[in-house]
């Protein structure tokens, strides 16, 4: 089934599966869409009504050109489903970006989450980059420029790749994603737009701490563009976080590690 929640600033579109009596929400990495979750479905529906959210510019999502992604419009998002639903708690899924909000969503509600599952997350540490990048008058410019006028760019990220100082997974990581003008035209949107979803950390980890939050953290150790030791630093002093690596890439679910991610949400045992 599929469906629409209306904010301020644009109209999320969302997939639902299953008639589970909890609820479910699923966040997305960057370029994929909602349908990304259908895997879990087999092993969720029965539990969770689960809900697969399009983010800002990805699937089916309609959203303003000129607005950033707010802090509020998260928080609104979570509270319509949560009254849309009739339940108190929710539990998280988030791949890669979509990790990112599920860990502001802890931060801003903490006391409104059951359980929350990370999958090769971003946002487990503080990105330097991103934050040049969508955060200060100059890194914006540059970015803007990189992603409008690139070929005066490419030729340093050669040289930096000839130098190794650029390793072959990350480089073509990059160009895969800067093939065209549509994909760098997506990326400046993207990036833009998503920059306020960043999480606090100290707060953030002191409401994981106080509530004692179960997050399971899935983690690729081939995975060269969110390595294991973000996860590593990020569950320091954390009793209710655990950690999984698995001998796999970025994508890190499979018909293989399905079940065991399904089992941490449903038993709260890995």
């Amino acid at each position: 089934m599929s469906g629409y929640i209306e904010l301020q600033n644009g109209k999320f579109h969302y997939l639902k599966m299953g008639d589970g009596k909890r609820l479910l929400l699923c966040f997305h990495g960057y370029a994929n869409s909602a349908s990304l979750f259908y895997p879990f479905q087999r092993y969720l529906e029965k539990d969770f009504t689960i809900i697969s959210i399009d983010l800002p510019h990805h699937g089916k999502t309609e959203w303003k050109k000129t607005s950033l992604f707010q802090i509020t419009d998260l928080e609104a998002l979570v509270e319509k489903l949560l009254t849309q639903f009739s339940v108190q708690k929710v539990s998280l899924i988030g791949y890669s970006m979509g990790g990112r909000v599920c860990l502001k969503i802890i931060e801003l509600m903490p006391e409104k989450i059951d359980r929350v599952l990370l999958i090769a997350a971003d946002g487990l540490v503080f990105n330097p980059l991103y934050f040049i990048v969508t955060k200060t008058s100059f890194g914006k410019r540059l970015f803007r420029n990189f992603t409008t006028k690139p070929k005066r760019y490419l030729k340093y990220i050669e040289w930096m790749r000839s130098r190794k100082w650029i390793d072959e997974s990350r480089y073509k990581f990059a160009m895969y994603y800067l093939g065209s003008e549509s994909d760098r035209s997506f990326l400046l949107n993207v990036w833009s737009d998503m920059s306020l979803i960043v999480p606090n950390m100290k707060p953030l980890k002191a409401a994981i701490k106080k509530h004692q939050i179960p997050v399971y953290v899935f983690m690729g150790n081939y995975d060269r563009v969110i390595p294991v030791k973000n996860a590593n630093r990020f569950k320091l002093g954390l009793n209710s976080v655990q950690l999984f690596v698995l001998e796999k890439g970025h994508r890190v679910f499979d018909s293989d590690s399905l079940p065991q991610m399904a089992n941490c949400l449903i038993k709260g045992t890995c």
